[in-house]
């Protein structure tokens, strides 16, 4: 008995991680277009559509929540590459559809 319940929450762990895992995804290589800031974070606009998840300006608009750990650190970061012409890969915080879903992560690439 003990064995089928362990096997059981595990079954349910694994679960739940793998729809946590889809939840999720990265960009394609792209550059920002335009920065738009406003009272609730960072909207910007990049060379990357995806409009199954961005349903604004053909799927182009992503943004920054205010409220995220290390926003200072994050805009800071996409303005300078934004600046200076450099790619970015953007993590996709979710899968629903919105008019500027959140971004939890980027990397800046030359």
């Amino acid at each position: 008995m003990k064995v089928i319940t362990m096997n059981f929450f595990a079954a349910i762990t694994l679960c739940f991680v793998a729809n946590f895992a889809q939840a999720q995804f990265w960009s394609s290589n792209t550059k920002i277009t335009k920065v738009y800031p406003y009272t609730d974070g960072l909207i910007f606009f990049t060379e990357y559509r995806n409009s199954d998840v961005s349903t604004c300006d053909g799927g182009t608009r992503f943004s920054i929540d205010k409220s995220r750990p290390n926003y200072e650190v994050m805009v800071s970061t996409l303005l300078a590459a934004f600046m200076s012409d450099k790619t970015m890969t953007m993590n996709v915080s979710s899968t629903t559809r919105a008019c500027a879903p959140h971004i939890n992560r980027f990397l800046v690439t030359k």
